[in-house]
């Protein structure tokens, strides 16, 4: 921490050091004064305002400077009596004498609590330490100090330094997670080294499996005898200076299992408008029981956290179903701009309740942006709506990760949750919720390259939508069996599957999944090396999807039809058409669609002959896909690694995204 200095040479310097309660502010502010004694030559002065005091003794103004006088050397019996009568006494003594004080305000709940304790003096110094903003003093020119929680290695070596190193070594893991139970707050950690060293026995991971338990972690870490090491205290005394709405948003947001939040969803759990939770949620932010992270948004510290969820609310059982509920229309109209209603028939009837509504995002790269930023938030919504039996929302949450995980590939966070959102669709009874998300998971298991996954549950969706005679979720369904054998290179039974569905496409009056058929078809045609006859369908395909305006689609046809003219000598206008698809495709922001490119490109390039530019696409390739994994990635690792020794290529058996 630096010396704070003041624009305005009317008065002291004065910094604010912000923060919850037990995070370290005082031991912050009295290290820094410890050290920098030698510039304060006329001494130091020292008081606890006790504004968070629970016996309520909070010291006023008045006997502050009562202290401050008789430590500048005023007889106790010449101290003046009134607060007015103070303040001049304590300036002129601070301005005659040019003191360099360095004045340490401790738990200050108001500016009007401090602003008579500030010397006149310009060399002076005022540390005050709040839980609150001290807007009256920032207006003043006082300057913000955030204390937050300590760094993760930071913490480590302070339990270590308190149980000492030997014993520190023997559990390198557990001191680790000990560090993230406590929430790196330096009292916690104190009390969790404590309970160790006067306990000699007890492992480290013994103290770390009972802190596991969220419902007794701010017990054990509260001191049985002092308050003020106790974490249930320090929040305790932070929750009741809150004003009654603002405690209620704290109760019931601390029931949102989201790691970080904004206005939107607070107001949902709540019922509250929109400005009134914006109003609320600065109030916790000024207390520091809550952090703002963004514009916006908002998170909870993990301890604080649990100290909002003891707090008694009948309200809190709401939390969850208003929650997700939220979250369900917000995806949908996020999906809603990825793929089109027209494009995409959803089994919720959550997509049909926003017809008519204008687009919520500007574009579809926007839009899964915001999916990606919400997925964790999502996901522990999911969580405990599932653990509640919220059993209709769970397994439309579930089916409203689906634009997601085509473009972006959570592969692993999908799996979770189509776990939990299949369960809850056999709950519901609803066999077209369940077809639907086992074919959503086969697709899971498709991009894995995990195809005997993949087989068995897109055959149980069509077995449960044939069940159920729904031909449209069976007609989606036989599509992804052809994709497997595709991908296994299987072509003629992949081409015979997409007829089927082809054939139930036309039978609906689907003349988008027509098109959708025709493409596939090609593709599968033109990786068994039949160019002439795969042409035709993609050249209907093209067509099709021309009259629907539907630029994406068009670009994933395109690559098709570019292999077939690099084969016939035509490089450069596969590169054209390639480079036109590469700029449409890249607007997604996905990673997984410009790779295809990609691989398309470096296989024009290796037929005319260009192996190290060849090379360079499949390397921008493997890049782009690095963080994503599954098939894509192997099989573009592949392609590079066999680039030297390969014959003149084909279209590989990847079925690439949807």
């Amino acid at each position: 921490m630096t010396t704070p200095v003041r624009e305005a040479e009317q008065a002291a310097s004065v910094a604010v050091v912000i923060g919850p309660g037990g995070v370290g502010k005082t031991a912050l502010a009295v290290q820094w004064a410890s050290s920098h004694t030698s510039r304060f030559p006329d001494g130091q002065l020292y008081v606890d305002l006790r504004g968070f005091s629970s016996d309520s003794t909070a010291v006023t103004p008045v006997d502050a400077l009562g202290l401050f006088l008789r430590a500048l050397g005023t007889p106790p019996d010449q101290v003046p009596t009134t607060l007015a009568e103070r303040v001049s006494a304590y300036r002129t003594i601070t301005a005659a004498r040019q003191v360099l004080l360095l004045v340490l305000v401790d738990n200050a709940t108001s500016a009007e609590q401090v602003r008579p304790l500030i010397p006149t003096s310009t060399r002076s110094v005022v540390l005050v330490t709040s839980r609150l903003q001290q807007d009256g003093l920032f207006a003043d020119g006082a300057h913000l100090v955030k204390v937050p929680p300590l760094p993760h290695a930071d913490a480590v070596a302070l339990l270590t330094r308190l149980i000492g190193e030997h014993r520190a070594a023997r559990e390198p893991d557990a001191l680790a997670e000990l560090a993230q139970l406590c929430g790196r707050f330096p009292i916690a950690l104190r009390v969790a080294a404590a309970r160790l060293i006067t306990r000699q026995r007890w492992s480290v991971l013994r103290v770390v499996t009972r802190l596991r338990d969220e419902r007794s972690r701010l017990a054990a870490l509260s001191h049985p005898t002092t308050a003020a090491d106790s974490m249930t205290a320090l929040f305790d005394w932070s929750y009741h200076y809150l004003e009654p709405h603002a405690a209620e948003l704290y109760r019931l947001l601390g029931e949102l299992p989201a790691a970080e939040f904004g206005v939107g969803v607070a107001a949902a759990v709540t019922g509250l408008t929109e400005p009134e939770v914006g109003h609320g949620l600065q109030v916790l932010v000024d207390a520091s029981l809550l952090e703002e992270v963004d514009l916006d948004r908002y998170r909870f510290h993990d301890l604080v956290r649990l100290h909002a969820r003891t707090q008694p609310d009948q309200r809190r059982y709401e939390v969850i179903p208003r929650a997700g509920a939220w979250y369900l229309q917000e995806m949908t109209r996020a999906n809603l701009v990825i793929i089109p209603a027209s494009m995409r028939w959803r089994v919720s009837p959550v997509a049909g309740q926003l017809a008519g509504e204008p687009a919520k995002f500007d574009t579809d790269g926007a839009a899964l942006d915001w999916l990606a930023r919400e997925l964790p938030n999502v996901l522990a919504v999911l969580e405990e709506g599932a653990a509640d039996r919220h059993d209709e929302l769970a397994w439309q949450l579930c089916e409203a990760l689906w634009e997601l995980m085509l473009y972006r590939k959570p592969l692993p966070e999908s799996l979770r949750a189509h776990e939990l959102g299949i369960t809850a669709a056999q709950r519901c009874g609803n066999p077209v919720a369940e077809s639907r998300l086992r074919h959503q998971l086969g697709r899971v298991y498709l991009d894995l390259g995990q195809w005997d996954s993949a087989e068995a549950q897109t055959r149980h969706a069509i077995e449960l939508a044939r069940d159920a005679a729904d031909r449209r979720t069976e007609s989606a369904a036989v599509e992804q069996l052809g994709r497997v054998a595709q991908a296994r290179g299987d072509v003629d039974t992949a081409i015979a599957h997409y007829r089927t569905s082809l054939g139930i496409e036309a039978d609906l009056g689907i003349d988008r999944g027509v098109a959708a058929r025709h493409r596939r078809i090609g593709d599968a045609l033109l990786q068994a090396g039949r160019d002439a006859d795969a042409q035709p369908h993609l050249q209907t395909a093209l067509e099709m999807l021309t009259k629907f305006g539907d630029d994406k689609d068009q670009a994933r046809v395109t690559l098709g039809l570019a292999r077939i003219h690099a084969r016939a000598g035509h490089q450069d206008t596969a590169v054209a058409l390639l480079t036109t698809a590469r700029q449409v495709l890249r607007r997604t922001g996905s990673a997984a669609y410009e790779a295809n490119v990609l691989v398309a490109l470096a296989e024009v390039a290796q037929l005319d002959g260009g192996i190290d530019q060849a090379r360079g696409y499949l390397s921008e390739a493997v890049e782009v896909l690095q963080d994503l994994g599954g098939d894509s990635l192997d099989r573009a690792l592949a392609a590079l690694a066999a680039l030297d020794h390969a014959d003149p290529p084909r279209a590989e058996g990847n079925p690439g995204p949807a």
